[in-house]
């Protein structure tokens, strides 16, 4: 094929095009990041071997005290589970600073081996497949503690101002067996959790679901919660400590949904009206995403000394009631409520896929944004809160089988959430995206795991198109798609007649640091002429027209901020080997 001739007209109508872009925007470092060495202890926390898979649990029913003077807790803690396989020995996890003092099933005492933190009970007969059980076990320590929560987890051990003791848990990446015996992989949430916890007189507990009893002792009061929807094993939890109660309430297009908050009290007045957000938070998130997931059990904010957890039904808060500028409300409750639909209710079944949860629950911080302050300033928020943070270190999707989450990596929040934005802006549809995310949501809510290829198909069955090569890109390379692209206008050249229209902006364009077949559209923006066009950019350096951008003198590239670097590059005019069906 005959490569164009270009005469280049130099005049500042064309040497002034800008794009609006930052210099960190979308730039990937020379040298990657690396994984720690994974050891046969990460298999053995991460692994779903055949002694954990071979059952089901259905209920946790948890009996437990609680002792903050020596900083003991333990009881007894019921697993009710159906086999899933005819196993001799099941296994279930417990740190190593806890004992047990007593395992049974069936009401028989059986003998057991500890390995770090999983405890294999051998079975006094193999386990009939579909039958029910309940694995006793009795156990008592001092839990570790958390050394920076929630990013470093454990149970918490403070004190309010007036030294009443405040005590919590949070345990993402450490598991729920870091206080608790459980089942402690994310592929099994029970149907169901039972806590009993004893706690010294006057201090009250806050646990997911909703309170059943408080019993008053002389010394000692007991408070029983229960959630009957299933929970993610990290965000089973409990709160003991001084609070003041106060509840509300907000109409959804579900029904009445209640709304409860325990707060410390010299903060009660001030709480009362910074909470008022939630109602805007959980209404935008439910005209975004769908229902409300735990109409039957509420929605509940608990003060915290930390900064959030987004534990189902019983969100720790510890922003310190401030708002952000550029969000339009608290970041705490906007981030962690939106866990409420994409991380509780739809939950992954291994670490390597997080982004689902970290990811959009970021990218529903930019929703919220949208909603409030509007579509621009939300763009702002993703520019310095979100994409000015990403690293492109790693891929966003991780390594399976080993527990693996680097909290101090951000791109699985901010990379992940950029995703879902360029992907809004690929499709140029706002109501098929949030189509795509809603299905998403409604086919996985509750009782399913997903992993990134079920999102994956629901993008390719909404649209109808492949997404291979965008995926491969954004979430399992670290890489970053690199346009190409130049502005300017081309000349008459005889020999191709009137194919060259002389005078007419054009623009050549094509994408590096992507596989062969990469396509994605560019939007091009003319605030003087205030005329936006698409370019469907490929690997392969293509000519664009645009006649309706005569007088433009900033032409802004990507104003959307879909996630790609961009390089402005007079070579590529040389590549173009055709006009292509870029042509405008």
């Amino acid at each position: 094929m005959k490569r164009l001739i270009f005469i280049i007209i130099a005049s500042l109508l064309f040497n002034s095009c800008a794009i609006l872009r930052y210099p960190d925007f979308g730039k990937v470092p020379k040298k990657p990041g690396s994984y720690p060495k994974f050891s046969e202890r990460d298999y053995l926390v991460g692994k779903l071997d055949e002694d954990r898979a071979g059952y089901d649990v259905t209920f946790y029913d948890l009996d437990l005290f609680l002792n903050p003077d020596n900083k003991k807790l333990g009881g007894t803690v019921n697993i009710h589970f159906t086999a899933l396989a005819e196993l001799k020995n099941i296994r279930f996890d417990l740190y190593e600073n806890l004992d047990i003092s007593s395992l049974k099933i069936s009401g028989q005492e059986i003998s057991f081996l500890r390995n770090d933190r999983a405890v294999i009970a051998s079975l006094p007969a193999s386990l009939v497949i579909g039958r029910d059980y309940i694995l006793v076990v009795e156990y008592e320590g001092k839990p570790s503690r958390a050394k920076n929560p929630p990013w470093s987890g454990g149970v918490v051990w403070e004190r309010d101002k007036d030294g009443n003791p405040w005590i919590g848990v949070t345990c993402e990446t450490e598991g729920g067996s870091i206080w608790f015996p459980c089942k402690d992989h994310l592929s099994d949430e029970p149907d169901s959790v039972r806590l009993r916890m004893t706690v010294p007189a006057g201090l009250q507990v806050v646990s997911n679901g909703t309170m059943k009893s408080h019993i008053f002792q002389s010394a000692w009061e007991t408070f029983t919660w229960s959630t009957n929807y299933p929970v993610n094993i990290y965000n089973i939890t409990f709160y003991a400590g001084k609070f003041e109660h106060f509840s509300d309430t907000m109409h959804t297009p579900q029904g009445i949904l209640n709304l409860d908050y325990y707060v410390l009290p010299q903060n009660l007045e001030k709480a009362k009206k910074h909470f008022i957000q939630a109602k805007d938070v959980i209404n935008i998130y439910i005209m975004s995403f769908g229902p409300y997931p735990w109409m039957k059990e509420g929605f509940r904010l608990v003060e915290a000394p930390y900064e959030g957890m987004e534990h189902q039904t019983a969100i720790a808060y510890g922003s310190r009631y401030s708002n952000r500028a550029w969000l339009g409300g608290d970041y705490i409750i906007v981030h962690e409520a939106a866990h409420e639909w994409w991380g509780n209710a739809v939950s992954v079944i291994d670490f390597s896929d997080i982004w689902l949860h970290e990811g959009f629950a970021t990218y529903s911080e930019m929703i919220f944004a949208e909603h409030t302050l509007g579509y621009d300033n939300s763009l702002l928020y993703a520019r310095y809160y979100i994409a000015g943070s990403i690293k492109n270190k790693r891929p966003v999707v991780g390594p399976p089988d080993v527990s693996y989450w680097n909290n101090r990596d951000n791109d699985i929040y901010n990379k992940g959430a950029m995703v879902l934005h360029t992907i809004r802006n690929v499709l140029n549809d706002s109501a098929l995206f949030f189509d795509i995310l809603q299905t998403f949501y409604r086919e996985n809510t509750g009782s399913s795991h997903v992993v990134t290829a079920d999102f994956i198909e629901v993008v390719e069955r909404k649209t109808g198109k492949d997404w291979d090569k965008f995926f491969e890109v954004y979430l399992y390379s670290r890489e970053v798609p690199v346009l190409y692209w130049y502005y300017g206008s081309v000349g008459k050249n005889e020999d191709y007649g009137t194919n060259v229209r002389k005078g007419v902006p054009v623009v050549a364009a094509k994408w590096v640091n992507v596989p062969e077949g990469f396509s994605m559209p560019v939007e091009l923006y003319c605030k003087k002429e205030n005329v936006s066009v698409r370019i469907e950019v490929t690997t392969k350096p293509t000519l664009f027209y645009f006649e309706d951008m005569t007088t433009c003198i900033k032409l802004i590239c990507n104003k959307k901020l879909s996630y790609f670097d961009a390089v402005t590059d007079i070579s590529v005019l040389t590549e173009v080997e055709s006009y292509g069906p870029g042509d405008k």
